[in-house]
């Protein structure tokens, strides 16, 4: 079987995921299977993954239970379900990557990350991120993700409470893969980005960043976001995001399964922070002694959102 198993879950993905799935086909590395799970697209999403996986053997759609159509059950539970996937049903590569339908991969991603991670021992967690493009709709650069290594001063606290790379630039060697979904938890994880990540740093296992710009990522226009607002009403987009949204409960959620998997493998400092943030100890939460966000807006904001009582 392929050395790298590469995870992708669709949805309504039909106007870009050619050229992304092309772009994965192209990689100077070619020892990989792509398995796909579309997350119940009711566009040309699914005849779009059929037709290009008839033509290039390895292009796997996963279905759930042999249906002929999946349920659409959110990014993270469909992500999580295509790695187990790909975990039970090949013993024998090494390496898993994440995947977006609708960026595009330079032709070395896999290479690089494979040159970087061949170096960790199999019995370590490993996490390999690249830098990236930051793109418009088309695809025109507008800039870097970052210029320096952006795990620097992150903490395991802050890591809870914020993302620190995205998926699409992520691969990790199956030892982490193994921690990370074959668990009854990892259905229920909704940022699979973040819980890699977590569980790598948590466990004390290596992270490495490629300044190298490796993959685009496409910005599209009609996507939400505050870039555009004035600062004031920056911040009140930010609170009403995560005081209506679903980062509350969707962290709570992560902190519970994080505590229940892996408590008994942390150092002593990250040991009493779970303890303290999966308990209902509002004031003990308010007054935790460590930084929970990198930035000061951050910091105060998410203190108001402990204050509340939503975390």
């Amino acid at each position: 079987m392929a050395t790298i198993a590469i995870v992708m879950s669709t949805y309504n993905g039909q106007t870009f995921l050619k050229e992304q799935i092309n772009s994965i086909l192209g990689q100077s590395f070619s020892d990989f299977t792509l398995y796909i799970r579309d997350d119940g697209s009711s566009d040309d999403t699914v005849s779009i993954i059929e037709e290009m996986a008839s033509s290039d053997s390895r292009i796997i759609m996963v279905k759930d239970n042999g249906s002929a159509s999946n349920k659409n059950v959110g990014f993270g539970a469909s992500f999580s379900s295509a790695a187990s996937f790909a975990l039970k049903n090949d013993a024998d590569f090494s390496y898993l990557a994440f995947c977006d339908q609708d960026d595009v991969w330079e032709a070395d991603k896999l290479k690089a990350a494979m040159d970087k991670l061949s170096g960790v021992a199999s019995d370590t967690p490993a996490l390999y991120a690249s830098n990236y493009y930051i793109c418009d709709e088309n695809l025109n650069i507008n800039g870097i993700f970052s210029d320096t290594d952006p795990m620097v001063g992150v903490t395991f606290q802050n890591m809870f409470f914020e993302g620190v790379f995205p998926g699409f630039t992520l691969v990790i060697n199956r030892h982490l893969a193994e921690l990370s979904f074959l668990n009854d938890c990892s259905k229920d994880i909704y940022y699979h980005d973040k819980w890699v990540s977590l569980i790598a740093l948590g466990l004390g296992g290596n992270i490495i960043f490629d300044t190298t710009p490796l993959a685009k990522y496409r910005r599209h226009s009609s996507a939400a976001s505050s870039t555009n607002l004035g600062v004031i009403a920056k911040i009140k987009w930010r609170i009403d995001t995560v005081l209506n949204g679903d980062f509350c409960p969707r962290t709570k959620l992560m902190l519970k399964s994080f505590t229940q998997l892996f408590s008994d493998s942390v150092d002593s400092q990250i040991k009493h922070f779970l303890q303290i943030f999966t308990s209902d100890k509002k004031y003990k939460k308010l007054f935790y002694s460590k930084h929970l966000r990198r930035s000061a807006t951050g910091e105060i904001l998410l203190r108001i959102i402990i204050l509340l009582g939503k975390l």
